[in-house]
């Protein structure tokens, strides 16, 4: 098939596999509830772990994570250049955020932007984790999300691996609108929502 016609397809699917909202159906599929009208009415593991419970949390985090991964495997194997490889993990997340499925609700995309980074380097994506994972448990997990786009991007960078630090980069702009959104709630700076994702500073959980 000629790769003109191979591109737009892919970042059609690339699209539309990332708005499949898995934390909305293994919502209804366990408790037969929102997902949209409860918790921090997201689409995403973490809401479905604190509001519905671990296995259909678990079962989300796992699919999410695959949609990334599967897109930008495939364009890999495609042998298309590291641009192509870097939007389709890209249009991955912009699926998840802004899912046609749930009328453009959806999360914040993390666990599918690290499937897409799986796929470009295992190593970088597993090193990604650990400031999610220690911010997560001694203050909060969105500025350790911050820290890693950051981390990545410079890191993938300076090892020339162009298309991860392109996906990252590009990535970085619907986690910050997404987090800015909607405008009308907007009660406190907005360097607070931006980095922490809420309107206060929250506390440390170890003092």
């Amino acid at each position: 098939m000629n790769e003109y016609l191979i591109i737009p397809i892919l970042f059609i699917i690339s699209y539309l596999l990332g708005a499949i909202p898995f934390a909305h159906i293994f919502t209804k599929l366990f408790s037969k509830k929102d997902i949209l009208k409860i918790g921090w009415k997201k689409s995403s593991s973490s809401n479905v772990l604190a509001n519905i419970g671990k296995v259909p949390a678990l079962l989300t985090f796992l699919f999410d994570v695959l949609k990334g991964f599967i897109v930008v495997f495939i364009a890999k194997e495609l042998g298309l250049p590291f641009e192509v490889l870097a939007i389709a993990g890209f249009l991955a997340v912009i699926g998840h955020n802004f899912s046609i499925f749930l009328n453009f609700n959806g999360g914040r995309g993390i666990a599918t932007i690290l499937g897409a980074c799986l796929a470009f380097n295992p190593f970088i994506a597993f090193m990604a984790l650990i400031p999610v994972i220690l911010t997560a448990i001694f203050w909060t997990a969105s500025i350790g999300t911050l820290f890693s786009y950051l981390m990545v991007i410079f890191w993938s960078y300076s090892i020339q691996d162009f298309g991860l630090s392109l996906l990252f980069a590009l990535s970085l702009i619907p986690i910050i609108i997404k987090r800015v959104l909607p405008i009308k709630t907007l009660r406190g700076n907005i360097f607070k929502r931006i980095v922490f994702d809420q309107d206060s500073i929250p506390p440390f959980r170890i003092k």
